[in-house]
């Protein structure tokens, strides 16, 4: 391929960075198992302090064997939202975990949370890790699932009915700012973090496990969402008071995604409570 190592290395140097990256991948295709391990092992440094820069202090990376080395992981893979339960579960005693709060000098949240302090908090993620029991749901869901085009300005969450919001009120931080609101016509409250839409937390009917599914926040951390069947069950009910054009479009979108799961749509919407007019709504729109 290339007379000598000389040649390949200015042909290497005159190329651009996608360039070289596609070289770079033939030759690790070419390579067998002993061969791709002394790789990795070459690049774990420089890959690692590429990634964590935003987390170390002085450019220097800690001992990848090292209890810092794995909070720093931790903290990249949250955007550093640093949720104590979460760093216990990687393997990061409450003993490291205060010594590198000390260090990071990360801004306490609420009991258990932190965060970076150049970084932005997520606030959907961190009152989930705090409540358990919250659920994204209704409008936010119907967006956060490809189910609307409308950008909600804030990010709606259910509870079970039976749940007592005035515990939440009771648990509020410094960071948070509480309102009573209303939302399909019964009582919410309203929680405002910094630099944050509001959530608005409102009852709603049980929600099986199975009708939750995973999603990213903006911040790209996880929290978990009502499924689309659940979603599209929660606005079609008789309290409901989102838009027509917005229960339209979501069900054109569903049936748009999943052309093959119609029967699940009708079993969860029999479940709830609004198969009827899941139906006028579609033979309105000539979808079954």
């Amino acid at each position: 391929m290339y007379s000598d190592l000389n040649h390949f290395l200015e042909d290497m140097r005159s190329k651009t960075i996608e360039e070289q990256k596609m070289m770079i991948n033939e030759m690790i295709n070419a390579l067998n198992f002993d061969q791709l391990s002394q790789v990795i092992n070459f690049l774990k440094e420089p890959f690692f302090t590429n990634n964590l820069k935003d987390y170390l202090l002085d450019s220097t990376l800690p001992d990848i064997k090292s209890k810092e080395f794995l909070f720093l992981v931790q903290a990249e893979r949250y955007n550093g939202n640093i949720v104590r339960k979460f760093m216990n579960e990687a393997g990061i005693s409450n003993y490291y975990l205060d010594k590198f709060i000390n260090k990071y000098q990360l801004k306490k949240i609420s009991s258990g949370m932190y965060i970076f302090p150049h970084k932005t908090l997520d606030a959907p993620f961190l009152f989930q890790s705090q409540y358990s029991k919250a659920v994204v749901s209704h409008e936010t869901a119907l967006y956060m699932l490809d189910l609307s085009d409308v950008i909600p300005r804030r990010t709606i969450m259910s509870m079970p009915k039976d749940y007592k919001l005035s515990q939440i009120e009771k648990n509020a931080n410094r960071y948070m700012k509480i309102y009573d609101g209303l939302y399909n016509n019964n009582k919410s409250l309203i929680i405002s973090y910094p630099e944050n839409d509001p959530i608005l937390l409102t009852r709603n009917a049980p929600i099986d496990s199975a009708q939750i599914v995973l999603k990213k926040t903006m911040n790209n951390n996880p929290v978990r969402v009502t499924s689309a069947e659940k979603t599209i069950a929660d606005v079609l009910a008789s309290s409901s008071t989102t838009e027509e054009e917005v229960k339209y479009e979501a069900l054109k979108k569903y049936y748009d995604l999943y052309p093959r799961d119609s029967k699940r749509l009708r079993r969860v919407a029999q479940k709830q409570g609004v198969l009827k007019v899941l139906d006028k709504y579609l033979w309105e729109l000539k979808l079954d």
